[in-house]
């Protein structure tokens, strides 16, 4: 853990898993979702046309989540580990 001083405040960083993280139950059940239309999925255009905006949707995640941590910042004085913001987890190691 480092304290730096920055105008007169004293700033704390803290690791991204400090936070309450853990998905709602309406996120579990979308991922569910998600997860068995994948696996039924015969048709290799869907399954991009699902990649794709999957991808859009991890894309807009991250940018909601760095503005969180930003205003966290501001408000809080807290700042987040930039190596938690720039690795998010491997898909692989969600589903298991």
């Amino acid at each position: 853990m480092v304290w730096i001083e920055c105008n007169y405040m004293e700033i704390k960083t803290v690791p991204l898993s400090q936070f309450d993280i853990n998905p709602s139950m309406d996120d579990m059940f979308w991922q569910e979702k998600m997860f068995r239309f994948i696996k039924e999925c015969n048709s290799v255009s869907d399954l991009k046309e699902v990649a794709t905006l999957l991808t859009k949707i991890a894309t807009q995640r991250q940018g909601v989540i760095r503005g969180l941590v930003k205003d966290i910042m501001i408000f809080n004085h807290v700042l987040i580990d930039d190596t938690d913001l720039a690795n998010p987890a491997n898909p692989k190691e969600i589903t298991e």
